[in-house]
């Protein structure tokens, strides 16, 4: 979407922000708690190809209290010198105060995030808010047939492999399989199955 918003961060050309939050009920006493968190951006990470580099555009992502902590763990693994804001406690029941409470201690992470060059265009962060970079999508494209191709290539050689070789291993295997039998039968030695084990792998 378009915005007419201004950049508040203009070093990092983006404002993070989580106004609001959404309870989602599931059947029974079960339901979890979305954070809608607000991304107003020039980056072009963000942008499609009919973008202009100066065009603003804001969308909103809805993220669980999981996937939040997640981005959370993986940034200060990447970025250790990074002091980031408190990330709210696990509770195991979560009343509306501590929801809202929540809501407010992930705005102040995503605001401290959104002020960092360094966090603000961290791959982390990108794949967190599902970037709608056109490049990555082009170059998938361009991909795809070749590894199609080679797919049926490769399904091809496997047929080719089953309609010609398939009778011979499964009457090697059989024979291996009854030998194994035999030996242990007779008490066998050890050496031998030891041998004999791979054929029984490759069998199953």
């Amino acid at each position: 979407i378009f915005s007419s918003r201004p950049i508040q961060n203009t070093h990092t050309g983006l404002d993070l922000s989580v106004p609001e939050y959404q309870e989602i009920r599931g059947k029974m006493m079960s339901g979890h708690v979305e954070y809608h968190i607000v991304v107003v951006t020039r980056l072009a990470a963000f942008k499609s190809a009919k973008h202009k580099p100066e065009d603003v555009v804001q969308f909103m992502v809805s993220k669980k209290y999981s996937e939040i902590e997640e981005l959370y763990q993986r940034l200060t693994a990447r970025y250790p010198q990074v002091s980031l804001p408190l990330l709210p406690r696990k509770v195991l029941f979560v009343g509306e105060s501590d929801i809202s409470e929540r809501r407010a201690m992930f705005n102040d992470i995503m605001k401290f995030i959104s002020k960092d060059e360094d966090l603000a265009t961290s791959p982390e962060l990108l794949e967190f808010l599902g970037t709608k970079s056109s490049s990555a999508v082009d170059f998938k494209g361009k991909n795809m047939p070749d590894d199609r191709e080679k797919e049926d290539e490769e399904n091809e050689a496997l047929d080719f492999f089953k309609e010609e070789k398939t009778p011979d291993l499964i009457s090697q295997l059989l024979s291996a399989e009854d030998a194994k039998k035999e030996e242990k039968k007779e008490g066998g030695d050890e050496e031998e199955e030891e041998i004999l084990d791979p054929l029984g792998i490759i069998r199953y």
